[in-house]
């Protein structure tokens, strides 16, 4: 038999009343307030344990052989008709932050100096 007992120790907002459980010796379980039904199964004990049906491993898939792929070479856009905010963009796509408060004048020297350095062959 359990060494557990639940005592009730008020009721809810819906004037149900509400348990704790204690060791028989002294000590609460737990400071948390159970319904009867909850109070009951904590008395219980833990359910008996239906073990499970052992999981199977997944057969291996053999993976595709590597394919390598031909490096394209990056196209350098048209950039002379861009707005500043279309430059920063562009840009930023390659890693670079322009400052877009420069004129766009100076934005193009720097995007055509970073194509010249690395795209031109």
């Amino acid at each position: 038999m359990s060494d557990l007992e639940m005592i009730q120790v008020g009721t809810n907002i819906n004037d149900e009343p509400v348990y704790n459980v204690k060791r028989k010796g002294g000590g609460l379980v737990s400071t948390t307030i159970f319904t009867e039904a909850e109070a009951l199964a904590m008395l219980e004990g833990p359910k008996e344990v239906v073990e499970e049906a052992p999981v199977e491993e997944a057969p291996e898939v053999e993976e595709a052989p590597e394919v390598e792929e031909e490096e394209e070479e990056e196209e350098v856009p048209d950039y002379g008709s861009m707005t500043k905010a279309e430059l920063e963009t562009l840009m930023r796509d390659h890693g670079v932050e322009l400052d877009r408060r420069l004129s766009k004048s100076d934005l193009l020297g720097q995007v055509d100096i970073y194509f010249k350095e690395n795209f031109s062959s």
